[in-house]
């Protein structure tokens, strides 16, 4: 087979995948729709399973025959936790897993398109981090913006941070769950709010991510830590993306090292959100 028969073949793949990326678009859309009327309850919770596993069945349908599209394990563990959630009752259902996780197939999704073959590679959304204005770990104190990473159940999320430490639970005196994805605990004789961004079957984490930021404390089971990095401008607030209409404590979605983040807002169980 000559480079012109292969690059043909490859022209008429991304052809035909493109002429299809709308109506996979269209399916994500619902589900997300699906997902904010479960928030806000404008339908019943068993009518609304429902529809999502009409939904979901579609995508992992459509995707089976897009080898080179990224998601399709998150498709099958977003249909494994809506069957579960059709078993248990509305306290034990976690709106953010159902988010996050759709979060995550959409994520790959657009980072598969930005690599396929001739297609043209997007510039890296973090670009004003890199290159010649990347920021190195020491110097990041010296900076008006700091954020850490960190990832739990697999989901990279990314906060803001004037100073941060590391606990185990066991440091944590009367810790106690308050909804959800939210905890109190006590520190230094302070409560503050732990927060589970990604909690599934299991128990919170036993280790913990204490931030502090604008005079308040805040913490966050995590699984593994990430990277540091920093800014003179606040520039993952103009990368975050968000669907239209959630309400969910965060900022949106970025793109950080090749990756998908979702980017928190912090909150303290005691004030607004």
């Amino acid at each position: 087979m000559d480079s012109k028969t292969t690059q043909n073949e490859l022209l008429a793949y991304r052809t035909y995948l493109e002429n299809n990326i709308q109506y996979i678009n269209e399916i994500n859309k619902k589900i997300e729709q699906l997902i904010l009327k479960l928030e806000k309850e404008h339908i019943s919770v068993k009518e609304c399973f429902e529809q999502l596993e009409t939904e979901v069945n579609l995508l992992i349908k459509v995707y089976s025959h897009f080898t080179s599209l990224g998601g399709y394990a998150y498709c099958i563990k977003l249909k494994a936790l809506i069957d579960k959630y059709q078993q248990v009752t509305n306290s034990e259902i976690q709106l953010s897993a159902l988010y996050y996780i759709h979060s995550k197939i959409l994520a790959l999704q657009e980072e598969a398109l930005q690599h396929f073959p001739d297609m043209t590679r997007q510039k890296a959304l973090y670009e004003e981090l890199s290159h010649t204005k990347k920021i190195v770990e020491d110097d990041i104190h010296n900076l008006p913006y700091k954020w850490i990473t960190f990832k739990r159940n697999d989901i990279g999320f990314v906060v803001l941070f004037e100073s941060v430490m590391l606990q185990n639970t066991i440091n944590l005196p009367n810790l106690k769950p308050i909804s959800q994805n939210y905890y109190q605990a006590t520190f230094n004789n302070t409560t503050i709010t732990v927060r589970d961004p990604l909690r599934l079957d299991e128990q919170p984490s036993s280790t913990v991510l204490l931030v502090s930021y604008q005079n308040t404390l805040y913490g966050y089971f995590y699984d593994t830590i990430g990277k540091k990095l920093g800014a003179r401008t606040n520039v993952l607030q103009r990368m975050a993306q968000v669907p239209e209409g959630y309400s969910l404590p965060m900022y949106g979605r970025v793109r950080l090292f090749g990756d998908s983040y979702i980017y928190l807002k912090h909150v303290d169980v005691h004030k607004p959100i």
